[in-house]
């Protein structure tokens, strides 16, 4: 079963170092948006929501310069 990693860079990188094992990519696209969910409940005040521009992504290292398997992007438009 393959491993995947969730980075999450926001004006600077947060890496997973420890990963999922998950049967398939559309299993790791499940649960990027579920991770993508509970980043969006959290208060305005945490510093991730302060961001205009963040993302979300999946990789196949834990460090990085892996392959880039995709991203999710969110952004605020005022």
């Amino acid at each position: 079963m393959p491993r995947y990693f969730f980075h999450i860079h926001h004006g600077h990188s947060v890496l997973d170092d420890v990963g999922l094992d998950l049967p398939d990519i559309v299993a790791a696209r499940t649960t990027a948006i579920e991770l993508s969910g509970e980043i969006l409940k959290h208060d305005v005040t945490d510093p991730l929501l302060r961001h205009i521009c963040w993302q979300v992504e999946v990789s196949d290292s834990p460090e990085l310069g892996g392959r880039s398997l995709f991203v999710l992007q969110f952004s605020v438009v005022q």
